[in-house]
């Protein structure tokens, strides 16, 4: 099963956001290089390699020859990898304004009646599962944690894909932050690697209760 979305107007907060991340968008173009660097970087090239000819063999003459090149290769390649910034910004760029233009974004309400949590054990990210009415589970994964500062809570919104990795936002909380049901770590890893990985989102049909007991049988296994 897949979720739901509706669209709605973009709230206030929402709006401001997008046009602070615009802005910031725009003033990172050129990743932080000026164009004095590369001059520099041509003398510090030319000054290593002299001394590298001066000193000739040996540990020093290596050092200093490595130094050059990395000097000369800063030349040649950052004004292509500026390039690529600059046009990685200018898309990004033009996906907030089309969403500030159109006013809207799609998401899915979500309310819940309880909430586990199985953080990571091998860098896999955490694991949220959401009760929802009438024994539908949603799996919900943060592997970038960035979901602790408001979540869990129980009446949400989930953003469609392209506005949550525009903002870097998954959801949109609107009711306080509650304590979820913690489930042990090792716990989460076997059971995942008997049954396979839920994807992120995934709606199934399934009992919460039964599904943890499940789960915690799981935390002995070798």
């Amino acid at each position: 099963m897949n979720l739901t979305y509706q669209t709605r107007p973009l709230s206030r907060d929402e709006l401001q956001y997008l046009q602070r991340l615009m802005v910031k968008t725009s003033k990172g173009g050129a990743s932080g290089v000026k164009f004095y660097y590369f001059p520099v970087a041509a003398m510090l090239g030319a000054g290593f390699t002299w001394l590298a000819i001066l000193v000739g063999d040996g540990f020093m003459g290596f050092l200093f020859g490595t130094m050059a090149v990395f000097s000369f290769a800063f030349i040649v390649f950052m004004p292509y990898e500026m390039y690529k910034m600059r046009k990685k910004n200018r898309h990004t760029i033009q996906h907030f304004q089309a969403f500030i233009q159109k006013g809207t974004v799609d998401t899915c309400r979500i309310k819940a009646e309880r909430i586990a949590l199985a953080e990571e054990y091998e860098d896999e990210g955490d694991l949220y599962i959401i009760a929802c009415n009438q024994d539908q589970l949603l799996y919900m994964w943060d592997t970038d944690y960035t979901l602790r500062k408001k979540f869990p809570c129980l009446d949400f919104e989930v953003y469609e894909d392209a506005f949550s990795n525009l903002i870097g936002r998954q959801i949109n909380p609107l009711s306080s932050r509650i304590k979820p049901i913690i489930i042990d770590t090792k716990a989460k890893w076997n059971y995942m690697s008997k049954v396979g990985v839920p994807e992120h989102l995934q709606l199934e049909q399934s009992n919460f209760d039964t599904l943890l007991e499940a789960i915690r049988a799981c935390a002995d296994t070798p």
